[in-house]
């Protein structure tokens, strides 16, 4: 009669404990994800002298099991050393895209098509392997319906007539199996008069806020209101400028905040953007900001005590 999996995690008393429950906790521990571990985890690269193979960075992984009739299952897998995998030469005909992927085999679930290894206390039961003639817009080994318990690390896309890979036809497929984030506000209050320059600078500058950034962290997201800022009209118009986000003090943004106006009075604007956090700022205090131009017209954008900023930030992590 069917029935409970008669040893729950954790039971004394010499219980034995099957590996679906423990393929349960590894589970509720990835929660229900899965990907690298960390962002330098099992990096695909070639060579360094390129050729015919492909290097994979130690690291670590989760594992979704794709077993037929195994629910709420996953592994947890690590490369200690480096590995490499060979990637075959295209012929002349045509290119290839091919897909690397971290695999368990696991013989010993109920129509899973590996074979039992020589021996059973070491396997291997997780290798490194090439899927080769994917669709060149293969992402994820999900794309491909194969049903195997595996994850894409990258894709290399070889030319035709091709035996040696570079960087250049690798795509880094890798995705974090539960990216930490760390998200705050805050809300800032100019204390005199603070005009937008004429060339691009920090302002308001009471925008400008120090930040701690995490030691995982790899990119920062930042959005920027400004409420109550004064347009003081001058004898051109419109007055029109620009507003950037800034990280570090010198890591502007693309401009995306654009203000026009020609009526005197108060307006609400905002900014956004998104930052590379170089290694060498992880776990130090660096600081964000605002930073405007006007860029037309002789008036200008003024804040002041009636004015309210809003810096909105978020740290992320990304391979």
């Amino acid at each position: 009669m069917a029935g409970w999996d008669p040893v729950p995690w954790m039971v004394g008393g010499g219980a034995s404990h099957s590996a679906e429950v423990a393929r349960l906790l590894a589970y509720v521990a990835f929660r229900g994800n899965e990907g690298i571990i960390g962002v330098d985890d099992l990096k695909v690269k070639s060579l360094p002298v390129p050729g015919g193979s492909v290097t994979v960075d130690p690291g670590a992984c989760a594992i979704l099991c794709r077993a037929t009739g195994q629910l709420h299952q996953a592994y947890a897998g690590r490369l200690p050393t480096q590995d490499t995998a060979g990637i075959a030469a295209t012929g002349s005909g045509a290119g290839r895209s091919d897909l690397v992927i971290a695999r368990v085999e696991d013989p010993w679930l109920a129509g899973e098509p590996w074979p039992n290894p020589s021996d059973p206390t070491v396997g291997p039961y997780i290798r490194t392997r090439v899927i080769p003639g994917v669709p060149s817009t293969t992402k994820r080994l999900t794309d491909l319906n194969l049903g195997m318990s595996g994850i894409a690390l990258a894709r290399v896309d070889l030319p035709a007539s091709t035996g040696t890979v570079t960087q250049a036809m690798i795509t880094d497929l890798r995705k974090i199996a539960n990216p930490r984030r760390d998200r705050d506000m805050v809300v800032k209050f100019p204390v005199a008069d603070n005009n937008m320059p004429a060339a691009y600078t920090l302002w308001p500058a009471a925008s400008q806020i120090s930040v701690d950034v995490p030691v995982w962290a790899t990119h920062v997201r930042v959005h920027i209101t400004l409420q109550g800022i004064q347009h003081i009209p001058g004898s051109s118009t419109p007055t029109t400028a620009g507003l950037k986000t800034v990280y570090n003090g010198t890591d502007y943004s693309p401009e995306n905040g654009v203000l026009i106006e020609t009526a005197a009075g108060r307006g609400y604007y905002a900014v956004a953007g998104e930052h590379t956090i170089p290694a060498a700022h992880r776990g130090t205090s660096r600081t964000i900001a605002a930073a405007g131009m006007r860029s037309g017209g002789n008036g200008t954008y003024q804040a002041d005590y009636q004015s309210i900023i809003t810096i909105d930030y978020e740290f992320v992590e990304r391979p």
